[in-house]
């Protein structure tokens, strides 16, 4: 089976996709978010790493495996419900740990290997023989990512090869179209872990960190990047941050590595914050832990 993106509207962006790996499930919410929020509906999979959106087509690639769940990667075709399941899943040669996934703007996505020290390009069609297209090896440990859908920057989140910066300091490569090459800057982070990078619509890239004295910080960039850049202001999630997404209203939810909950900060984002808009916490229903990284995005 060979799978596609179909043509058409792009769809709206409205849900919150909110995965808890030991749930063993996607949990799907819809607006308006409240503290403690009852999930519409729920996917139940094995332990997920990740899970992003195609802007265009509203495709999922959810990422699993190899500490819980199977390895391996996964497309779902909207709508979106509780019956949902794979219309593809493939593990590809060479595929170890993977952790977090980006959409190009061209029916492509990258998914970040922290063991294989490699960031893998798929392209569609997608198929179960699915294999990487092209590779990224920048990284000592890639973890974090993310796409600028304008200027369509990459940047890649590497954990130094010991996840505590410990090996090599940590740093985000930004890195230009076709994202194979040598980055055109380096960001040093220290001994701070990338887990998590957004970007927002004016370009803006925000880093939030699971290890380091940068636990509960995240850290903004502005354009132009160059390296060596530091911050322009910081939001304090107050906790370490697994995951990091923009609503289409640019509020940006960051989930939280000790406690799965999540957190929100209102658009416009100008300036540092103490503290979180909001307190959404974890979704009725679901098991959250320490470590329960699994992702979460904003879809259809």
């Amino acid at each position: 089976m060979v799978l596609a993106i179909a043509p058409g509207v792009p769809p709206s962006f409205g849900r919150m996709f909110d995965a808890q790996c030991f749930s063993n499930k996607i949990f799907i919410l819809a607006p308006p978010f409240s503290p403690r929020p009852a999930p519409a509906v729920a996917i139940s999979l094995p332990c997920t790493n990740a899970i992003a959106f195609d802007p265009s087509s509203g495709t999922m690639a959810v990422a699993s495996g190899a500490v819980f769940g199977r390895l391996s990667i996964s497309i779902y075709e909207p709508p979106y419900s509780s019956a949902s399941t794979p219309a593809i899943t493939f593990t590809p040669p060479g595929l170890r740990h993977p952790r977090q996934l980006a959409w190009d703007g061209s029916g492509n996505f990258w998914v970040t290997d922290d063991l294989a020290r490699r960031v893998y390009e798929f392209q569609a069609p997608f198929s179960a023989a699915s294999t990487p297209a092209a590779v990224n090896t920048s990284a000592t440990e890639p973890i974090g990512l993310a796409i600028d859908p304008v200027r369509h920057l990459m940047f890649i989140g590497d954990a130094g090869g010991s996840r505590t910066c410990a090996a090599t300091p940590c740093r985000v490569y930004v890195v230009r179209p076709p994202y194979t090459g040598a980055p055109a800057a380096v960001i040093p982070l220290g001994s701070n872990t990338p887990t998590a990078l957004a970007v927002d619509r004016r370009g803006r890239l925000f880093v939030g960190f699971g290890y380091g004295k940068l636990n509960r910080p995240i850290q903004v960039y502005v354009p132009p990047f160059r390296s060596g850049q530091k911050p322009a202001f910081t939001l304090n999630a107050g906790d370490a941050v697994m995951a990091l997404a923009f609503d289409p209203a640019q509020n940006l939810y960051a989930q939280l590595f000790n406690t799965g909950g999540v957190v929100r900060f209102n658009a416009p984002i100008a300036g540092s914050a103490s503290a979180p808009s909001v307190r959404l916490g974890c979704p009725r229903g679901a098991t959250c832990r320490k470590k329960n990284w699994a992702g979460l995005s904003f879809g259809p």
